[in-house]
């Protein structure tokens, strides 16, 4: 979004050409060209997030497998994604390993514990 008026300030008031700002931006002519056709940057209709329908269904669980198999687990042994995928797909579950790797990370990242420093 910041690119578009970026972009259209070094063509249309530093006077910069359309070559030498795709150059410095990193971007192609054709895409300096458009932004500068457009006076305010247009958000395509149905531009929505992702839907992620195999992670919803897999999602509880592969909570319930990480709840059951807390208990029988030592500290040392982990509990991978690679375990976690060979059970889904013995349960009957049609997933990736990716997408059960991506889960867990999602699902560490937040139960992360945050550091604040306080500033006196």
């Amino acid at each position: 979004m910041d690119k578009v008026y970026v972009i259209r300030h070094k063509v249309l008031v530093e006077h910069d050409s359309i070559s030498s700002v795709a150059r410095e931006l990193g971007i192609s002519r054709n895409t300096v060209s458009k932004y500068l056709q457009t006076s305010e940057p247009v958000r395509k209709p149905g531009a929505t997030p992702r839907l992620r329908p195999v992670t919803d269904k897999i999602a509880p669980r592969i909570d319930e497998i990480l709840s059951e198999w807390a208990g029988r687990v030592t500290p040392k042994q982990r509990i991978t994604g690679t375990r976690i995928y060979r059970q889904l797909i013995k349960d009957g579950y049609q997933t990736g390993i990716t997408v059960v790797r991506d889960y867990l990370r999602e699902k560490r990242r937040r139960a992360a514990e945050v550091f604040i420093p306080l500033v006196l």
